[in-house]
């Protein structure tokens, strides 16, 4: 999944509508960089004119002109005759005449990107076809603030602690689907290995097991772990996990220790816990 996954898959269906709604030929939308403007997703009808990850400089772009508006929209009736833009780089290449630009803006009110229309044949647009286009950039903003949410919860769905330059903690916790099943493979293998790990706890008793997807990861990662010569500890096993039948069956061939409690683990693997008394 891309980080703009919720971003293109609503995209896809408001393109759709412009281009029926609007009559005109391409519908995208530009990421804005700090000196490129990159297309993320593109539509095209009669003829193909951007694509996704096509690339102009901002300064070339005409979607410079769109973020320097202080409505936030600009529209161009025929980019090859209006004094602003029919010498410029761009408008030769893609030999368009109608532009639409309006600011696609995060929540925040910091500028994401531009969503543009642009079709060969001159049109004027009414101020209502005008609104309705920036109403879609205000909902493809909520699809941002979607999308960069779920981005950074990943980033923290991964809650691996170490304990000492050999020893790490690794604290699975809710549900977890393919998707996060991978992450998890993923981060927990290369930490691992970049730390040269040789003991990982794995702590399960804040996990909910409500998908074939938790019972396959344990069976992954315990098996590659191993392979890369960490030895692996289970603790905290969960009801929900204790009384599937199938599940119990697999974690039975893992050939790994399971302890109740993750303070059990430590003492397994030669580390013991030391209460600290106030410091007088």
């Amino acid at each position: 999944m891309t980080k703009h996954q919720s971003l293109l898959d609503t995209s896809n269906k408001l393109f759709a509508i412009l281009t029926k709604e609007l009559y005109v030929n391409t519908v995208y939308i530009a990421r804005r960089d700090e000196k490129v403007m990159t297309v993320i997703n593109a539509r095209n009808e009669d003829r193909t004119i951007v694509t996704p990850s096509m690339q102009v400089s901002y300064d070339d772009s005409n979607c410079r002109y769109v973020h320097e508006s202080s409505s936030g929209t600009q529209s161009f009736k025929n980019l090859m005759t209006d004094p602003e833009t029919k010498n410029r780089p761009i408008t030769e290449q893609l030999q368009v005449k109608t532009f639409l630009g309006v600011t696609i803006q995060r929540m925040n009110g910091v500028p994401f990107g531009t969503l543009c229309i642009m079709d060969p044949e001159e049109k004027t647009f009414t101020d209502d076809q005008v609104a309705f286009v920036e109403s879609f950039a205000y909902v493809l903003s909520y699809m941002i603030e979607l999308d960069e949410t779920i981005h950074d919860l990943e980033l923290i769905s991964v809650p691996i602690m170490p304990l000492t330059p050999e020893l790490a903690i690794l604290a699975l916790q809710g549900n977890i689907n393919d998707r996060r099943a991978n992450k998890i493979m993923e981060d927990t293998l290369h930490y691992a290995s970049e730390k040269r790990i040789h003991h990982f706890v794995i702590d399960l008793s804040e996990m909910l097991h409500t998908e074939q997807s938790s019972v396959d990861l344990l069976k992954r990662l315990v098996s590659a772990l191993r392979l890369m010569g960490v030895r692996v500890i289970l603790s905290g096993i969960p009801v929900s996990l204790a009384k599937d039948s199938t599940t119990i069956e697999l974690l039975n061939k893992l050939d790994v220790d399971y302890v109740s409690r993750l303070e059990s683990a430590l003492p397994r693997l030669g580390f013991e816990i030391t209460k600290v008394g106030p410091q007088s």
